[in-house]
């Protein structure tokens, strides 16, 4: 006696409301995802605007700083300098030259003649030539302490005894990174 048992399987439609608050679930769902989605981008659009804000702050500051303390330094230099020269002592000023450009950032330092003749230099190869072949002229004209921006930094400033001017110290001078490299490209 076998008896034929087979199940059946009943399947049975979901009630239209049940539906409604299913769909209403998943658009609910779909909106908050948006809306998250959204106020990232708003967020991340302001910390970049608030980040460029904050490094250009800081570089104005960096710049402001470096250059009223070269300036100063460029002053107290120029009466060393002047000194040596009155006295006759090109060796004392290359021993200060030489000094100097171990300093982090300090490139190079130039005397120049009145006649436009580097003098003496951290460089040799530039003693004895014309500083107009390679250098920017402006930077002998100046009747103070003179700095210009960019990389590197330029400065002169002009060594003058009572009655006439003795030479142009000119220095070159680049700048320590505010931030790595590594982070100031992003």
């Amino acid at each position: 006696m076998a008896t034929d048992q087979r199940t059946r399987h009943v399947t049975t439609k979901p009630s239209p409301t049940i539906l409604y608050v299913l769909y209403g679930v998943i658009a609910l769902l779909v909106l908050g995802v948006g809306y998250l989605l959204y106020r990232n981008t708003v967020l991340s659009n302001e910390f970049e605007r608030e980040r460029s804000e904050i490094r250009e702050t800081v570089r104005k500051n960096q710049l402001a700083n470096d250059r009223q303390q070269l300036q100063f330094s460029m002053k107290t230099f120029v009466w060393a300098v002047r000194n040596a020269l009155l006295q006759n002592k090109a060796g004392e000023i290359n021993e200060y030259f030489n000094t100097l450009v171990k300093d982090r950032g300090i490139k190079e330092m130039l005397l120049v003649d009145p006649a436009g003749q580097v003098t003496i230099s951290t460089n040799k190869k530039n003693q004895g030539i014309s500083f107009a072949s390679r250098f920017p002229t402006d930077l002998l004209g100046q009747d103070d302490v003179y700095f210009k921006d960019g990389v590197p930094y330029e400065l002169s400033a002009p060594v003058t005894s009572p009655n006439e001017r003795l030479g142009t110290l000119v220095m070159f001078y680049k700048p320590a990174p505010i931030l790595p490299d590594s982070l100031s490209s992003q």
